[in-house]
């Protein structure tokens, strides 16, 4: 039958159409390759000369290539590899997709549970089939997923909510930090994971913060947000990871994220030079140096709670209240929106950079109140942060969307104080101390360290003599081997917390409590 006139057209439009759509994902594909190339080699009329730029390039584009890849297009008689080259390439070795990752997945997770330990997937990577070398394997585990448990979770499509926050040192030694409520619509099996936050502008300079223990404490919220009980908290971990996996029911819980102090505290070193924070340039105007730049790009990072890089006036305000004391109002917001960078209402990396530069220019490039901002941020006069540590927590439910926001910026409290001291007694050892049978020590072991908190159930108060002599390789957050803490009556306290001073060497807790009084 022949065509009519009207179907005639609309074959026409739709091979238009399809040749337009396809002409599209080339560019994107195109425009994804040089993207990558430009982030190891300088322009793209640059070529490949090693098998070790090739392997870059490729894992910048999104594949894992194995060495036997690598081998594959990089011959004994090849010198140099162009763009073109790298482009073909690519077209042939396609990122696998989800569903032949799971089938994959499948394979190896023989028991169906749905999951595979993170030591049985590195055993397997590097023993069988295309056998990958320990590096290889290390690169594609970095960017896997592993929960608390050290283990992956390849097939569970549950829903996720993440948040950033930091804690911040006080002169006087208390440690501050943003205060979380998370709410659920229904009851749902969760994972809950805190760990500290690698600041991608970090990357490839030491980063003080990613030592410092973390945890969190969850907490129902009933008829009062007083009126909170301790649920639960994160005592598994997988390294740095602490993590908690169970079930919650439906309602509002309070998140109250928590470091010993161990190794986040006063440095005692002093710093030989300060750093310089803004420059003239040759006719005369002020700029930002490039460190003070990193730093604020840092900063950024770690304010920018919920990761979208934009700052919400919310978001901000927790900044202003940090280092000012003041929130920033609607009416000086719209004042920002009109001096600098913006996108959906929220104020961009370089708004961020360029509201700083408008500072320093206030102050005629006198630093003094740029000081005061970095320093009140955990920031030391070599622009290290050193007294603050950025975090970032995950939250994973089966059943309902998780909804967390952060509320306040604030010390722990008598709350976290009583969370914390209820975990230890629930979860600890007890012994009754020699020559009093109304005071108890409770010492709990959770992950890399060890917290021992005084019970005192008379109706006097205590002072308790603190001894950690025969303790070795150990650091506590009071920084002194011998002290006494005065315990009131019928009350408990955290006597100390207690890690390792060098992870890689064995380390024995020790301590003896004495009755002085």
């Amino acid at each position: 039958m022949a065509s009519t006139p009207g179907n005639h057209k609309a074959t026409h439009s739709e091979n238009s159409q399809g040749k337009k759509s396809q002409h599209a994902e080339e560019a994107i594909f195109y425009m994804n390759c040089r993207a990558a190339y430009l982030t190891v080699l300088k322009s793209s009329l640059e070529n490949i000369k090693s098998k070790e730029q090739l392997s870059l390039v490729l894992q910048q584009a999104g594949r894992n290539p194995s060495q036997k890849t690598i081998n594959r297009y990089w011959t004994s008689q090849t010198s140099s590899l162009n763009f073109d080259d790298f482009c073909a390439i690519l077209k042939k070795e396609k990122p696998a997709t989800k569903n032949e990752l799971l089938e994959a997945f499948g394979k190896i997770d023989t028991d169906k549970a749905g999951y595979i330990a993170h030591d049985e997937l590195c055993k397997i990577l590097t023993t069988r089939g295309d056998k990958m070398t320990w590096e290889e394997v290390t690169s594609i585990t970095k960017q896997a997923d592993f929960n608390c448990n050290g283990k992956l979770d390849y097939n569970k499509e549950w829903q996720r909510a993440q948040s950033r926050g930091c804690f911040y040192l006080e002169e006087n030694g208390e440690i501050i930090s943003h205060k979380y409520r998370l709410h659920l619509a229904q009851r749902s099996a969760l994972s809950i994971t805190i760990k500290p936050f690698s600041i991608p502008q970090a990357q490839g300079k030491s980063c003080h913060w990613l030592s410092v223990d973390t945890a969190l404490f969850i907490l129902k919220e009933n008829e009062t947000q007083e009126n909170l009980q301790l649920v639960t908290f994160t005592e598994l971990q997988n390294k740095e990871v602490f993590g908690w996996r169970g079930e919650l029911g439906s309602g509002v819980y309070w998140l109250l994220p928590f470091t010993t102090g161990c190794r986040l505290r006063k440095a005692k070193t002093q710093i030989p030079g300060e750093a310089k924070l803004v420059w003239r340039d040759e006719d005369g105007e002020l700029a930002l140096t490039q460190e003070f730049r990193a730093a604020l790009l840092e900063i950024f990072e770690t304010i920018d709670l919920d990761g979208n890089g934009l700052l919400s006036l919310e978001e901000y305000n927790f900044f202003e209240l940090r280092t000012s004391g003041e929130k920033c109002d609607q009416e000086a917001w719209a004042v920002c929106k009109e001096n600098f960078e913006m996108k959906k209402n929220e104020l961009t990396r370089q708004g961020f950079l360029d509201l700083n530069l408008m500072e320093a220019n206030d102050q005629d490039g006198d630093p003094w109140d740029l000081w005061v901002t970095l320093l009140s941020l955990g920031y030391n006069r070599a622009l290290e942060m050193t007294e603050a540590c950025p975090f970032v927590i995950d939250i994973c439910a089966e059943r309902c969307k998780p909804r967390i926001k952060a509320i306040s910026l604030e010390g722990g409290g008598s709350q976290l104080s009583r969370a914390l001291c209820s975990s230890v007694v629930n979860k600890g050892e007890a012994q009754v101390l020699d020559g009093s049978g109304n005071i108890f020590i409770h010492t709990c072991r959770s992950g890399s360290r060890i917290t021992s908190v005084i019970e005192n159930k008379s109706e006097n108060k205590v002072i308790i003599h603190v001894n950690n002599e025969q303790s070795k390789n150990c650091l506590n957050n009071r920084g002194l081997t011998v002290f006494a803490v005065e315990v009131a009556p019928k009350s408990m306290m955290v006597s100390q917390h207690v890690m390792a001073l060098n992870e890689q060497e064995e380390w024995i807790y020790s301590c003896v409590h004495s009755l002085v009084c």
